[in-house]
């Protein structure tokens, strides 16, 4: 009996399957296997991990050298051809320019102008009074406003055009003739950047209108030309 359960026992443990083994993952064809998590880096003799590889770094944009800003001042001085009852002589200027649009800025000027005062009015033989002053005669004081157009920059250059009007007083002192005048102003220039901040300019326009001047010589054309250079600060 118990020879024939050890045969029995020895037979069924001879017939039982072996268990199946654990299926693994098998990549689908045309691809490559899963590498796994990446490898972390191994630390340097210091301790400290070794930097991490990044993309290109992007470079903040730099300010352009051409940039005039919100507002600006410059100082210009310069010379002022006149004649008749035009004052012109020495022509100091001051500017405050304002940006209203990405190529227009206000510019607000106050100009001065100092010539001779050497006489030049007589009376002619129907006893009317008459001035012929030379280019170089006489004083005035203006302000004026305009419209400065900036153009496209090429460098450091950048040329502008400004057309404006103003309100001035003329004087010939040796004659004792004085005025008020109302110029209409045209013109045109070229500023060059020296650095982010000032820029020289350089710029010449042509003064064009009417006064009322006293002796009798009632209302008067104006005309004259100007050509001034300067510096221009950037104040924001």
């Amino acid at each position: 009996m118990i020879a024939i359960a050890l045969v029995a026992a020895a037979g069924a443990a001879h017939a039982q399957p072996a268990p199946d083994p654990i299926p693994t993952e098998q990549p689908l064809p045309g691809t490559s296997p899963d590498p796994g998590p990446p490898a972390t880096p191994a630390p340097d003799a210091t301790g400290a991990p070794p930097p991490v590889a990044t993309g290109p770094a992007i470079a903040a944009p730099s300010e352009e050298p051409n940039e005039i800003g919100d507002q600006a001042i410059s100082v210009e001085v310069g010379a002022a051809g006149g004649g008749r009852v035009t004052p012109g002589g020495l022509r100091i200027t001051g500017q405050f320019l304002y940006q209203l649009s990405d190529e227009d800025w206000f510019d607000g000027a106050a100009s001065f102008t100092f010539g001779s005062g050497s006489p030049a009015c007589f009376r002619d033989r129907q006893d009317q009074v008459v001035c012929s002053h030379g280019v170089a005669d006489g004083a005035g004081v203006e302000v004026s406003a305009s419209i400065r157009r900036m153009f496209a920059a090429h460098g450091v250059f950048r040329p502008f055009a400004r057309l404006g009007v103003g309100l001035g007083l003329a004087r010939f002192s040796d004659d004792d003739v004085s005025g008020f005048t109302i110029p209409a102003h045209a013109g045109g220039g070229l500023r060059v950047a020296m650095s982010p901040a000032i820029a020289l300019v350089a710029e010449g326009e042509l003064a064009f209108g009417f006064g009322s001047f006293s002796r009798g010589l009632g209302s008067q054309l104006q005309f004259g030309l100007a050509i001034t250079a300067g510096a221009e600060f950037r104040l924001r």
